[in-house]
């Protein structure tokens, strides 16, 4: 393919617009503004969001915000099902399918495994997390971490060095993930995808939430004890109720892991401090992987903290985003 067929292949790939940033940055709030605007659905991007009964601790919108714009790809699987990226890039896909939407979350890779794809599926690497090889794998290399944490990730760098320094040594889900990639192909990942490299099968535009440290850290310690008010120690009790448990992988998800623990005995004190703590942490990685690791076309910033503008300054920077947005999904900004 020459430059100038990528070129034209470029232009004809459909244009997606999307609102990402790190939690608690007022991703949701922006896009409500942005879709009525744009007279668009959102499309959840949230890999806890996905889950029934998860509610709280993912922080799902209200009923009154789905009622103003409609909301889809959140609550789409019970919390003790298999559900990954190709899961997620199938369902949106479906969506797309019968019309645009505007993405929003915080989950990055979830949003890439929309925009770009491979030329082929392997039934081995590509396995669920219920089939026994991988199941023993991850059992295996999970109770490994526990027992000294960085054990997956010095493993993945023994393995493949290339694929190991593109993943935060903290950031297990993603190593575990990799590692898993090595031991079913027999060989570094970053073998593989060198020889099959992700192609793009959209045009992305992206509107990064980009609020200030400080003030972001406050922001997460006030969602997290709004959380708390809002009754997430009896959404894990009654999820506990439900058969659901540490075993299943959606329980493991910030917030619903802490509360577990404080319902096995740790202090909610204790409880809702390590909340607060690795949320900071995962909303730098955030940070992160939106600057470094997802492939745009168009990058609209946002500096100001969403949460703390008023009504009136909200409608205005929407008014500017929103134009911007709509010029690019027209095709008339390149």
């Amino acid at each position: 393919m020459t430059a100038d067929d990528a070129m034209d292949r470029a232009h004809d790939l459909p244009r997606l617009l999307a609102v990402v940033g790190p939690t608690a940055s007022g991703k949701s709030r922006l896009a409500v503004a942005l879709a009525e605007r744009l007279r668009l659905p959102i499309f959840c991007c949230d890999s806890v969001q996905v889950y029934r009964g998860l509610d709280i601790g993912s922080a799902k919108v209200d009923a009154a915000t789905r009622e103003r714009v409609p909301h889809f790809l959140l609550d789409l699987v019970d919390p003790d099902a298999d559900f990954s990226a190709g899961d997620y890039q199938s369902s949106a896909w479906q969506l797309l399918a019968r019309g645009p939407g505007l993405f929003t979350g915080g989950t990055g890779f979830y949003l890439r495994a929309v925009t770009h794809t491979h030329s082929g599926a392997d039934p081995v690497a590509d396995a669920p997390a219920s089939d026994p090889r991988r199941a023993a794998f991850t059992a295996q290399w999970e109770a490994r971490e526990r027992e000294g944490a960085g054990a997956v990730h010095a493993e993945l760098q023994r393995r493949d060095p290339e694929a190991a320094a593109a993943i935060h040594p903290r950031n297990v889900v993603r190593a575990l993930r990799a590692l898993w990639l090595c031991e079913a192909h027999d060989r570094p990942v970053s073998l593989v995808r060198a020889e099959d490299p992700p192609r793009a099968r959209a045009r992305l535009a992206t509107v990064v939430l980009e609020p200030e440290y400080t003030a972001l850290d406050r922001a997460i310690d006030d969602r997290c004890d709004a959380m708390i008010r809002a009754g997430l120690v009896a959404e894990v009790s009654n999820l506990v109720a439900a058969g659901y448990d540490s075993r299943h992988r959606s329980m493991g998800s910030l917030g619903y892991r802490q509360i577990l623990d404080h319902l096995a005995g740790l202090s909610l004190g204790d409880a809702v401090a390590a909340i607060k703590q690795q949320t900071r942490r995962y909303a730098r990685r955030q940070r992160t992987y939106f600057r470094h690791q997802l492939a745009v076309d168009r990058r609209i910033a946002v500096t100001r903290p969403i949460w703390l503008m008023g009504q009136v300054e909200l409608e205005r920077e929407a008014d500017v985003i929103a134009a911007e947005a709509a010029a690019f999904l027209a095709g008339d900004l390149t």
